[in-house]
Formats: C-alpha cells, sequence, structure tokens
C-alpha cells in the first residue's frame, strides 16, 4: 500500500496538468468560451478516474493477484501513463502542433 500512496502525488500532478492544458487549448487555442459546469465536470471526471484506479490498486495489494500478472503499481502506473498521454495531447494542441498520423501502403 506504501507503494501506491508514493505513486499517488504523480498521479495527482499529471490530472491538474492535463485539466489545465485541456483548458488552456480549448480556450486559448480553440477559441471556445470557458464554461464552469465542464471544468467542474472534467475535474469530478478525473476524480473519479483517480479513486477508481486507487480502488483498484488497493484491492489487488489486499487480494493478492500477482500470479496472474496484476500489481497494485501497475495499476496506479497504467493511470499515470493514461494522464501523461492525455497532457501531452493537450500540450501539442496548445502548440499548434499536429499530432495525427498516417501510414504508408
Amino acid at each position: 500500500m506504501g507503494e501506491i500512496l508514493h505513486m499517488l502525488p504523480h498521479l495527482i500532478v499529471l490530472m491538474v496538468a492535463n485539466i489545465l492544458l485541456g483548458l488552456y487549448a480549448k480556450i486559448g487555442v480553440e477559441q471556445i468560451a470557458f464554461d464552469w459546469k465542464k471544468l467542474v465536470s472534467g475535474i469530478i471526471k478525473a476524480v473519479i478516474i483517480g479513486i477508481a484506479a486507487l480502488s483498484l490498486a488497493y484491492a489487488t495489494s489486499v487480494i493478492d493477484l500477482s500470479g496472474v500478472g496484476v500489481e497494485p503499481a501497475t495499476l496506479i502506473t497504467a493511470a499515470i501513463v493514461l494522464y501523461a498521454q492525455k497532457a501531452f495531447t493537450n500540450l501539442a494542441k496548445c502548440l499548434n502542433v499536429n499530432t495525427t498520423t498516417t501510414t504508408s501502403k
């Protein structure tokens, strides 16, 4: 459980970064009017996802699932990677960087 709590601040920082970068991308780049309802909705979604990841990590630490390859740190790491990816996507939008890729045939 200590490892989960140690990783939690990293998840929270990335959640906040994603929310702030998304806010800037919408308001500063896409020129969309600020909407409190969307901001609160985004914060609620981030809290729900964070609590769910923490709950799953806790549950896997109580019920040893390491035999099937599920570790508590893996679940928190997955949530951290998810929010890092979302933050990078929003940062790209803020910098007007095209992130679409095409595959050659």
